[in-house]
């Protein structure tokens, strides 16, 4: 099974396809809030960010300063 994609919702707009691995790696280097909504393109629903990170790893984003100042 190859990685999930998924689309970004930026101010109503999806934005995206971007890999799993990429919506990760946004949210460590703080570019993308664990807010964010998420769109789920194998499977059409929506989930925050903070469901791909997992309950275990959230301390680690939790404190982090966003760069990504656009609204979501």
């Amino acid at each position: 099974m190859g990685s999930k994609g998924f689309k970004v919702l930026v101010k109503g707009e999806l934005k995206g396809p971007f890999k799993e691995s990429s919506i990760l790696n946004g949210i460590r280097a703080g570019m993308l809030p664990l807010t964010a909504k998420l769109l789920d393109i194998e499977t059409g629903q929506y989930i925050e960010a903070r469901k791909l990170v997992g309950e275990k790893t959230i301390s680690d984003f939790e404190n982090t300063i966003p760069l990504f100042d656009g609204e979501f």
